[in-house]
């Protein structure tokens, strides 16, 4: 009971100190429980018949019209070859991005912070910022232009080295590298901007103390620099996670084909789908089940990815 006490006084005393920083925080809870919150009381619809939304005065009385059905549109989800496919292509690329990109931000930060040259220093920070500031549009055109099959960079490079020209975009079997390439491409820079402020806000007399006791400078990054970023690290791990049932719906719609749907088709662009391509009655049921199970796998892979981050490194997003 002491202790509650001790807490309770404490919480008062920090709430009346800091009580005008609270007012900044009005706009954002605002934000996210009329964009994020108020929405969810349409996930009703994941439970009903599609609603007829021409039938009805308001899209809301169509909604509750509609007759419960209970989990017959989770039923012809798991039965609908389509969806499948769309969810273990969600899940593959996903897993690429993670594994192949997620680390290059790291080693990126930490090669920066090694340099010792300003200019070089500020030269490669702005270079690598900018494409993150690109849209998919953009981005998806200079690697259409670069791989392009008749007049692309690589192409001629491959042709000029001996081999046969690839349509890389256009190539169900190599769209997925494109994916990925471009996804580092467009977001590494940006993404290494977190590990470096916290390689900035390590303790220096460590770096100090190590080459006094004859540390070289790949002993320095393995002992003191990794395991002082290690909490960041392990935070962005999960909030990555948490994220793998996202794919990247509009890198994906703008090098989206029929020749490459069998391997880029996500979750997300089928949902899409279910809505464009309905003609009068879009699939406003089946897509909120689609999307709605893609929220419970997301916050079961962010609560289970946390609880091990926290187990074996010690450290977690809350």
């Amino acid at each position: 009971m002491k202790r509650d006490a001790i807490a309770k006084k404490e919480f008062r005393y920090n709430l009346k100190k800091h009580a005008p920083l609270y007012f900044f925080f009005i706009p954002s809870i605002l934000f996210v429980l009329i964009f994020k919150y108020v929405p969810m009381a349409g996930l009703v619809m994941a439970f009903k018949e599609n609603p007829r939304m021409l039938a009805a005065a308001t899209p809301v009385q169509a909604i509750l019209k509609a007759d419960w059905v209970g989990l017959e549109n989770f039923q012809e989800m798991f039965s609908n070859p389509e969806i499948m496919q769309a969810m273990r292509n969600t899940i593959i690329i996903s897993i690429q991005k993670l594994v192949f990109v997620f680390p290059i931000p790291i080693a990126l930060a930490i090669l920066i912070s090694e340099l010792r040259k300003g200019a070089v220093r500020k030269t490669l920070e702005i270079t690598m910022y900018v494409p993150h500031f690109l849209s998919w549009v953009t981005v998806g055109g200079i690697f259409g232009a670069i791989l392009s099959e008749n007049t692309g960079l690589v192409n001629n490079v491959l042709e000029t080295l001996g081999f046969a020209r690839t349509a890389f975009v256009s190539n169900k079997d190599t769209v997925r590298g494109v994916l990925v390439t471009s996804h580092a491409w467009k977001n590494i820079g940006y993404s290494s901007i977190v590990y470096m402020s916290a390689i900035l806000a390590l303790d220096h007399n460590q770096f100090e103390a190590a080459r006094i006791d004859g540390a070289t400078k790949w002993q320095q990054i393995l002992y003191v620099t990794l395991p002082g970023i290690l909490p960041t690290i392990a935070v962005m791990f999960v909030m990555r996670v948490g994220s793998l049932m996202d794919a990247g719906f509009e890198q994906i719609y703008v090098m989206y084909s029929a020749y490459t749907k069998e391997t880029i088709d996500i979750l997300g662009t089928y949902t899409y789908r279910l809505i464009r391509d309905a003609g009068l009655r879009p699939q406003y049921a089946m897509s909120t089940a689609v999307g709605f199970f893609n929220g419970v796998i997301a916050m079961v892979l962010v609560l289970s990815s946390n609880y091990l981050s926290k187990k074996f490194l010690k450290n977690g997003l809350w």
